[in-house]
């Protein structure tokens, strides 16, 4: 008999399998209440004044 070629097969690669010791890892999180307490700021308001920002001053004389 002859040999029947054989069709190679498909390797489908598991790239989150591959890079998963990179991810998942324990982290230790920040406690946002202490933090608000010590002074910290997620988003710094007044940053900057209205002189400062020509564009607006702008729109608001225009």
């Amino acid at each position: 008999m002859a040999k029947t070629k054989q069709s190679k097969e498909l390797v489908l690669h598991n790239f989150v399998a591959k890079h998963m010791h990179e991810f998942q890892r324990s982290h230790v999180f920040e406690d946002r209440k202490k933090a608000d307490k010590r002074g910290k700021m997620k988003h710094k308001k007044e940053r900057y004044s209205l002189e400062d920002r020509s564009f607006f001053m702008a729109l608001v004389c225009a």
